[in-house]
């Protein structure tokens, strides 16, 4: 193992650094701990504390090398009983991962001087993105790689960041003490490494059910390394293996339920209505359906979400059924829930709208001047505009809007291909003034009770989205109140389709 000095420093024992540390037996009681620990969990978690304070570093995390070896993996506590994962790519322009390809010890003044890195490799980066995120400043960064002393095999890195005294991490003292501690640490990962196990890697299955050979497997992992990217992209794209194929695979090694993506899906609004997009992302779960059975959760890795109990804890009331799925068929599901992220006007989070709406039942009695009131609501304004948008970026013909009764909800449904889609449901207390909203989008009478009307919607004095629309509303029975239902058509002057009794065009 070497370092970015210029000179290597000579071997000294265990007692040698430990001397020269404060207090005097602190490195040997971090040592004790380290063949301790129970797993290796016990050692990121807990020991890297003691190793922490021991080398007056502001943070400490120790990584192990994936299965794969693809990736540098840590756990880390992100509350009072859950846990999370973190997970790098190793590639040669980060730091972490430059210094375990070229076993070497990385220590950096200040990982902003650009000056600095490109002296250690002139391809070396630092990534702003965690400092512009959390708003803490990485300045000094020591990094160790963790080598097996048979074979010089990387087994992991340690990594701290910001010496408390603002200075480099001492190279005589802390960097001599942070190699002996990974000699340390390299025994207690060999030690406590699960069994070889003849299933290796969660697309093994494949493997075993002849969908691609080893040595193609071999190649599409080391084209994910060397691309960077994660290697079920590779498998899709190069190799042109069908998400169902991988889903089955992923379903076998974990031994849950494969689910894959569904466009007639419906929104768990009451599930999903304290659960924001970004969390969703950052810890690849999401609540899908509640059934008689329990609350079906889709992820990515049901393994790692069971372990650190976060479902538990969002939903402790509830029977957890794990679904496993493919990254992009979690993507497409995530934005088919929460909508993607742009800045048109009304493509905000669909489900936030909604639970801004809020809005217990209340008996029906309002007059025009009322409704036109709550239909100005600025979250409802923004969700009319929003089911458009959805219903324009889908291909749909049809946007149909179906008021119930009592407290039942309004129901939102597209139909495309000439089937019906569920969209969402609305609250019962916003029937009519979502019905208002949209015969006063095209300027129909908003006082008419009983008569079918029919209107245009320009939207384009709504959204910057520059279609029309055509607009009926037809008057229903529903118990002792009439309710309107709206069939919305996307239209276009130049082309006229023929669509039950109504006429369709297209505008594009």
């Amino acid at each position: 193992m070497s370092t970015t000095a210029a000179t290597q420093p000579k071997q000294k024992n265990v007692l040698d650094i430990s001397n020269e540390l404060n207090p005097l037996k602190n490195l040997q009681g971090v040592i004790k701990k380290i063949h301790a620990a129970n797993d290796i969990d016990e050692i990121m978690l807990e020991v890297s504390k003691d190793i922490c304070a021991l080398i007056n570093a502001d943070r400490l995390t120790i990584y192990s090398l994936s299965e794969d070896k693809l990736f540098l993996t840590s756990r880390v506590k992100a509350g009072f009983d859950s846990f999370q994962d973190l997970k790098f790519p190793v590639t040669e322009n980060s730091i972490m991962g430059h210094a375990g390809l070229q076993k070497k010890v990385i220590n950096i003044e200040d990982v902003y001087n650009k000056r600095e890195l490109k002296q250690i490799d002139p391809l070396l980066v630092f990534s702003h993105e965690v400092d512009k995120r959390t708003g803490y400043r990485t300045k000094q960064m020591l990094v160790a790689p963790i080598l097996n002393a048979d074979n010089q095999e990387l087994l992991g890195v340690i990594q701290a960041i910001n010496s408390k005294n603002n200075q480099p991490f001492p190279a005589a003292t802390v960097v001599e003490g942070v190699i002996e501690i990974c000699r340390t640490l390299a025994i207690a990962f060999k030690q406590r490494q699960k069994p070889v196990q003849l299933i290796k890697s969660k697309y093994d299955h494949l493997i075993f059910d002849a969908v691609i050979s080893a040595a193609e497997f071999e190649l599409a992992t080391r084209s994910a390394r060397k691309k960077g990217c994660d290697l079920e992209d590779v498998l899709l794209d190069e190799f042109q293996i069908d998400l169902p194929l991988i889903g089955k695979a992923l379903a076998s090694f974990f031994e849950v339920r494969y689910e894959p993506f569904r466009k007639d899906r419906i929104r768990p609004m009451d599930l999903l209505k304290n659960l924001k997009k970004d969390y969703v992302e950052s810890n690849a779960l999401l609540p899908i359906d509640e059934t008689n059975k329990g609350l079906v959760i889709l992820t990515l890795d049901p393994e790692r979400i069971k372990s650190q109990r976060i479902v538990n804890t969002i939903f402790p009331k509830h029977k957890i059924i794990y679904t496993v799925t493919t990254r992009r068929e979690f993507s497409a599901t995530v934005e088919q829930f929460y909508g993607s992220s742009q800045d048109e006007i009304g493509t905000g989070d669909i489900n936030e709208m909604l639970f801004n709406l809020g809005g217990e039942y209340v008996e029906e009695g309002h007059n025009e001047i009322e409704e036109s009131s709550e239909a100005s609501d600025n979250e409802l304004v923004k969700l009319v505009n929003r089911i458009i948008i959805d219903a324009y970026k889908m291909g749909v013909s049809d946007i149909h809007v179906e008021p119930y009764t009592g407290k039942e909800k309004t129901k939102i449904r597209f139909r495309k291909d000439g089937s019906l889609m569920s969209y969402i449901e609305i609250p019962a207390s916003y029937r009519n003034s979502l019905v208002t909203r949209i015969k006063i989008m095209c300027d129909m009478d908003i006082s008419e009770k009983r008569r079918p009307q029919d209107g245009k919607i320009k939207f384009r004095k709504f959204s910057p989205l520059d279609i029309e629309l055509r607009v009926a509303t037809i008057p229903s029975a529903g118990g002792w109140k009439m309710l309107s239902c709206v069939y919305w058509q996307l239209v276009n002057r130049f082309r006229w389709i023929r669509w039950g009794l109504l006429r369709i065009t297209w505008r594009s």
